[in-house]
């Protein structure tokens, strides 16, 4: 599965996702909320209980909905374990018609080529919109600058460094800000 997310109009983003079967957009409108946000946060929890290898919390699914005036999109991330692959499915629903469900993708992506497919989407708004105009454009959220500098610096081979602090300011986790603008401007 390859999925793609990009700012198409004016407040309406897309994830094109393309599968051996299946090639489907679908949309969400800034005016039900930054839902791309909350989407990429549940990804990047699962890759951080992944990470930490917190195995509590397996098996783990969670949801998030993406609405529009017509349609929407309800997305359901899960994970069986620390080693397995993360299973997306997206069932279309209406708006109006509360029994209609149609599943459109039910799918297990690798963790390493989803986040890679994210980070290339990053990219590409970032350097077609920059961070003030992505605002304009989404009009609900700024860039999504922590994802995308986490991302990047995974890519460059780079460990992002929490700075010194005192004991009782540990838990800030502050990183050094001359670092993470050196990621951005990496090429």
């Amino acid at each position: 599965m390859e999925i793609k997310f990009k700012i198409e109009t004016l407040g309406y983003i897309v994830a094109e996702i393309s599968s051996a079967t299946k090639r489907l957009r679908i949309g969400h409108s800034a005016a039900y909320s930054d839902k791309f946000q909350e989407l990429l946060n549940k990804f990047f929890f699962i890759s951080e209980i992944v990470k930490e290898k917190q195995e509590i919390v397996f098996p783990y699914s969670t949801h998030v909905l993406w609405e529009d005036d017509f349609v929407n999109y309800n997305w359901t991330l899960s994970v069986d374990s620390i080693d397995s692959r993360i299973n997306i499915k997206i069932d279309q629903l209406s708006s109006s018609n509360l029994t209609f469900k149609e599943r459109l993708i039910h799918e297990d992506v690798e963790m390493e080529k989803l986040f890679d497919a994210i980070y290339f989407s990053l990219d590409e708004m970032l350097n077609d919109f920059g961070l003030v105009g992505y605002k304009k454009k989404w009009e609900v959220g700024n860039f999504p600058i922590a994802e995308y500098i986490t991302l990047k610096a995974a890519r460059k081979g780079l460990d992002l460094q929490n700075t010194k602090c005192s004991e009782e300011d540990e838990w800030k986790q502050k990183m050094d800000l001359k670092g993470e603008l050196g990621i951005i401007n990496m090429r």
